[in-house]
């Protein structure tokens, strides 16, 4: 959380320096320009004054009297003096000998306002028949000018504080709302970590922020399925290879009881068949790891359906055998299926629901087991039986509440049906109860003529037709 800390004070920080340099460059040029104007306003003041104190004493100047009160003075902090021709103080206040703005008065009919001495002064010269009898000046100091602009400053600068204020209440607003979403996505991240991949973040509002929580679930999401397909094949590599491991026993179980019961006997043919046991082993590790790793109807092509059986027959029949019982393997149902069709999907797929089939009717069900093949409409159906009491009377399978004869194989009734159930309809196929009692499993999958373009052969191309109310 520190970098996002961080993030917070970098973004307040530079949202309330920008404000304070825009209230600088707006307030301080306000308020230069403001004193400006108040010193000019008062320079105005001062100079009506001037002229009004001028024509005032005009008279008495003229009859070389010398006024003992000029009008308007005694105002507070402005000063009025009354000067003669040679620029000494006849009256009021001021310089007695006169200054430079009263020597500028004297000499130019022109009235003017200066600063002089930290004085704001105005001079207006007292002419009588053409001729400058004198003149007046008015002044006042330039800080008290200043003065009377403290509570307007005052103001500008709490304006700009509070300015600032707000700007940083803003700012923080917006660090808050910019940081939150990533301080969410570092838990999310660190729970990810640990190994849930059920983190999906919210949406912030923001597009980028979006954006990237997208990418972020997105990966989870990734990680949620690449994790899920590598424990579904740790449970299903178990499952599926008891049976061959179970075979592979079996037969070095019985070539060592030949050695025990003949001493002299060869073991070399068990031995052969050991190592083809092996071989199917390695094979169906090679095939579950390639379903894990292309789930979802990937691998698809023309399958060479009888071979497949034949090679998962031969895997299942010496453990039937081994328990006294037959399987069978009948093709007349699909006599045409050698030469001029074909089944579309998976080999590897069809081969491991066809052993978890066998190995269901192994473990569950009772008698022969036979294995039927036949067409039907655009699709090849798979029959495998035995002469077990059925499905729910054994708890191995129970009925989805179906019509009779189509009953979709459900989840939760072991780890080998599910698995069968769900690669069948990654292959487009489906697999159903046909018959409950004695219990028949059905493989539908779908079929095409070996001359036709296997490129088309997407997902949900070719389905199996809807015929004998299977599918």
């Amino acid at each position: 959380m520190r970098g996002t800390a961080r993030v917070r004070t970098r973004i307040v920080s530079l949202s309330v320096a920008i404000a304070a340099i825009a209230v600088a460059l707006f307030g301080v040029p306000l308020g230069l320009g403001l004193a400006r104007y108040a010193v000019a306003e008062e320079g105005v003041a001062l100079q009506r004054l001037a002229d009004l104190t001028s024509a005032t004493v005009l008279t008495d100047l003229a009859h070389d009297r010398v006024p003992a009160v000029l009008p308007g003075s005694g105002t507070a902090a402005t000063s009025l003096g009354l000067f003669d021709e040679d620029g000494l103080l006849l009256a009021g206040e001021g310089p007695r000998g006169g200054d430079l703005g009263v020597a500028a008065g004297l000499n130019d009919v022109v009235p003017r306002v200066a600063q002089i001495g930290g004085e704001l002064v105005a001079i207006s010269p007292v002419i009588g028949d053409g001729e400058i009898l004198g003149a007046v000046r008015a002044a006042r100091p330039v800080s008290v000018v200043y003065t009377a602009l403290i509570p307007i400053w005052l103001g500008m600068l709490g304006l700009a504080a509070l300015v600032l204020t707000a700007a940083w209440v803003i700012a923080r607003r917006q660090a808050r709302r910019l940081a939150q979403p990533l301080e969410d996505l570092a838990v999310l991240a660190g729970r990810l970590g640990e190994g849930d991949f059920s983190v999906r973040p919210r949406r912030a509002g923001l597009a980028e922020v979006d954006a990237l929580g997208a990418a972020f679930a997105g990966t989870a999401a990734r990680l949620d399925d690449l994790l899920a397909r590598e424990r579904a094949f740790s449970a299903e590599a178990s499952h599926q290879l008891r049976t061959p491991l179970a075979a592979l026993r079996l037969r070095l179980e019985n070539a060592r009881a030949d050695v025990r019961a003949r001493p002299g006997a060869g073991v070399g043919p068990a031995l052969d068949a050991a190592v083809v046991e092996t071989e199917r082993l390695t094979h169906t590790v090679e095939e579950l790891l390639a379903l894990a790793r292309s789930r979802g109807g990937d691998g698809r092509g023309p399958v060479d359906l009888h071979s497949v059986l034949d090679e998962v027959v031969e895997t299942y029949r010496p453990r039937l055998v081994a328990e006294g019982r037959s399987l069978e393997l009948d093709r007349d149902g699909c006599a045409e299926l050698d030469g001029e069709s074909t089944v579309v999907g998976s080999r590897a797929a069809i081969g491991q629901v066809l052993a978890v089939l066998l190995d269901n009717a192994l473990r569950h069900g009772k008698g022969a087991v036979r294995v039927g093949l036949r067409e039907v409409g655009d699709a090849v159906a798979v029959d495998v039986s035995d002469e077990g009491s059925g499905f729910a009377d054994d708890g191995r399978l129970e009925r989805d509440g179906g019509p009779p004869g189509d009953s979709t194989v459900p989840d939760g009734t072991g780890l080998g049906l599910p698995l069968a159930t769900r690669l069948a309809e990654d292959q487009d196929g489906r697999l159903v109860v046909s018959r409950d009692s004695p219990p028949v499993v059905t493989l539908f999958l779908p079929m095409i003529e070996v001359g036709r373009q296997h490129g088309s052969l997407g997902r949900g191309d070719t389905q199996p037709a809807r015929t004998d109310g299977h599918i």
